[in-house]
């Protein structure tokens, strides 16, 4: 039999010989010096041992081997004789057979068959009759109680009942009292197994997995890594496609390939290093990258150009995209089945007025564009960025009822303090250029390198902690260091390189979350359906038709203002407006912001709805833009005939022709008059 829970000795178990003729006088306790002499198997159920009764535990060693006792044939019809005989007398006895072990029996074990006796608690008895022991029990350092007779209206051939405590029994409906089982083990509590997701459920989980932070550094060396294949080979087979389009679909493809391991926490590393960036917070999407990208973007601005499309560009961002806004919210608000106030919608439409330009400047300068045509569209693209800001903070806030403010002094300390605080760092950023001048030193070279990334930072994040537009603050620096400060900066071209190099690393890692990010949300969200997908087409039609109106409508202004404005830059500038970084990182900021309020509501799944609906829709637009916009400008700039030089710089180059080969001519001729040499026609 078992050993009871929690250890201790081993229950008392009655004999065959004992449940077939008990015996007549009470056992003897052997001596404790003399160890237990081994038992022998007589064969014969009937022979009780006088001078050594059952002990509760038995020695390991005192047991016959099983093997040798299962070679004897003879063995078998006693055993199966014996196991009958003691379960007939315990039947009679009324007592339930907690378990009979009969590979013993059939191996021929019949002198020392046993029936264990399961509970060893005490008891009252039940009903008139005596409660009936199978054997005497006793603790192992009690000498063994006397089994004597005592008076009962039992029947006769009942066992003496014992002294010693017994088992509770316990009367049946059907049959006689049976005996409580002891208590069983506990069985052993199974090990948690950890959390289980798919690595890709979105950006709404909230997963227990335990993130290793510093894989988070895989993400830019492998993207940058893979930036650097492409642009080596797109320069090679494909020079029309554009660069950050094909990181949006990089990312995309790593993403996808990432999931492919469908494997539960911990992930390997590569999935931890899109996890944490995927749900990496809004403002910190902003706070790392906006500043480089757009105080690069203004200091390397042509400023002579600059002055004279500036009305030009303040138009387009300040008008334009408060009427783009405006109707690509109240469009969408009749236009898509959503139950949310016409506030969120504003916001959307706030969120996608802001274009990016980065790869529409690329293609222009790769293609000799005009000038005026690219400082206009990343002109525009500068102020648009902080006006968009400005507008979707005021719509957000609306929306989430934490607006209170007067509106004049919002407007006021969005637009003046902001540019005065960037006009503030850029002009100690100038001064402190003009201290590190010496040339061909490399410590001054270094000091304008950092002086100018830390003008970049600091502008946006004063401004920001003065409520104020972070963006416009570092437009307005670095407008001032494009003025002032490239005629004191040492070493040029280290500055140009080491700028430029931000701008692409910032250009590659944003649009490779960009296709994270998108198809994320687009196939791992529970919140996302298949109609989704078509009022996001919807929406970017609308997007696409809501700046079309704004540019045609701004069309006389524009062209009787600064620089002036031709049809086909009019077309381009419309066709050309692509969303990117800024509008998904302020698209990932009402996402964290609407969760966290849900959350505070106690309606979590509400707002996670609302939160991803938004993020889904501004990515999809972001994509659709990126993808079929970015691919296909180089053709509609040719169509354009954008590439084509103007009849001035026509004129200009034939000027410049005409006067290279009439200098040449007369140098030529008053050479050979020195040194007495005809001239050759």
């Amino acid at each position: 039999g078992a050993w009871p829970a929690g250890g201790g000795p081993r229950p008392a178990r009655a004999k065959v010989s004992e449940l077939i003729e008990p015996p007549d006088r009470p056992a003897r306790v052997p001596s404790r010096a003399r160890p237990p002499r081994p038992k022998k198997c007589s064969g014969a159920a009937e022979e009780i041992r006088d001078k050594e009764p059952a002990l509760p535990i038995r020695a390991p060693s005192a047991q016959p081997r099983r093997a040798d006792r299962a070679r004897d044939p003879a063995m078998a019809p006693r055993a199966l004789f014996a196991l009958a005989l003691a379960l007939g007398a315990a039947r009679l006895a009324g007592a339930d057979l907690a378990e009979v072990d009969p590979d013993d029996v059939l191996r021929g074990n019949d002198n020392e068959t046993y029936v264990r006796l399961v509970s060893p608690s005490p008891a009252p008895t039940v009903s008139k009759a005596p409660t009936v022991s199978l054997v005497p029990t006793r603790s192992p350092t009690s000498p063994a109680p006397s089994t004597s007779p005592a008076p009962s209206t039992a029947p006769t051939d009942s066992f003496a009942p014992s002294t010693s405590p017994e088992p509770t029994p316990t009367p049946s409906e059907n049959g006689p009292p049976s005996r409580p089982r002891a208590p069983s083990p506990k069985p052993t509590e199974p090990t948690p197994e950890p959390t289980k997701r798919p690595i890709n459920e979105g950006l709404d989980d909230d997963s227990d997995c335990d993130l290793k932070p510093y894989n988070a550094l895989l993400f830019p060396f492998v993207f940058l890594l893979l930036g650097a294949c492409t642009m080596q080979l797109t320069s090679k087979f494909a020079p029309n496609v554009p660069y950050t389009v094909l990181m949006l679909i990089e990312g995309c493809l790593v993403d996808w390939w990432a999931s492919l391991d469908d494997n539960d926490c911990p992930f390997n590393p590569m999935q931890q290093t899109l996890a944490i960036w995927a749900h990496m917070n809004g403002d910190l999407i902003l706070y790392a990258f906006l500043p480089a990208l757009l105080f690069g973007d203004a200091m390397a601005i042509n400023m002579h150009v600059f002055k004279g499309a500036f009305w030009q560009c303040m138009w387009l961002a300040t008008v334009g995209v408060l009427a783009s806004a405006y109707v690509t919210g109240y469009v969408a608000y009749l236009s898509t089945p959503y139950d949310h106030p016409p506030s969120l919608y504003l916001t959307m439409g706030a969120v996608l007025a802001s274009t990016d330009p980065v790869a529409i400047v690329a293609l222009l300068n790769s293609v000799g564009a005009s000038t005026v045509l690219t400082v206009q569209i990343t002109g525009e693209s500068l102020f648009n960025d902080g006006v968009s800001m400005v507008l979707f903070k005021l719509f957000f806030d609306t929306y989430r009822g934490k607006h209170t403010g007067s509106l004049p002094k919002f407007l006021v300390q969005q637009f003046l303090v902001g540019p005065l605080i960037g006009i503030l760092c850029g002009g100690v950023t100038v001064f402190w250029l003009s201290l590190a001048t010496r040339r061909f030193s490399h410590e001054h070279a270094t000091i304008q390198l950092v002086v100018t990334i830390c003008c970049a930072y600091i502008s946006y994040i004063l401004a920001e902690l003065a409520d104020s537009s972070g963006v416009l603050g570092t437009v307005s620096a670095g407008l001032v260091v494009a003025w002032r400060g490239w005629p004191l900066v040492v070493e040029p071209e280290a500055l140009e390189s080491v700028w430029e190099f931000l701008e692409h690393a910032g250009n590659t890692l944003i649009f490779a979350l960009v296709g994270v990010i998108t198809r994320r949300v687009a196939f791992g969200s529970r919140y996302i359906r298949r109609r989704d997908f078509f009022y996001a087409f919807i929406l970017y039609l609308i997007v696409e038709l809501a700046r079309l109106a704004m540019i045609v409508a701004s069309f006389p202004i524009l062209s009787n203002i600064g620089y002036g404005c031709s049809k086909a830059d009019a077309a381009f500038m419309w066709y050309g407006g692509l969303r990117g970084a800024v509008g998904l990182a302020l698209a990932m900021n009402v996402h964290g912001e609407l969760r966290r309020d849900a959350n505070d509501e106690k309606n979590d799944d509400d707002g996670q709805k609302v939160g991803f609906i938004f993020l889904f829709m501004v990515a999809a637009v972001s994509f659709l833009t990126m993808t079929v916009n970015g691919t296909t400008s180089r053709w509609v700039v040719n169509r354009l005939g954008l590439v084509k030089a103007s009849e001035a710089r026509l004129r200009l180059r034939a000027r410049v022709k005409e006067s290279i080969e009439k200098h040449a001519v007369e140098g030529y001729e008053k050479g050979c008059l020195e040194h007495d040499h005809d001239a050759e026609e």
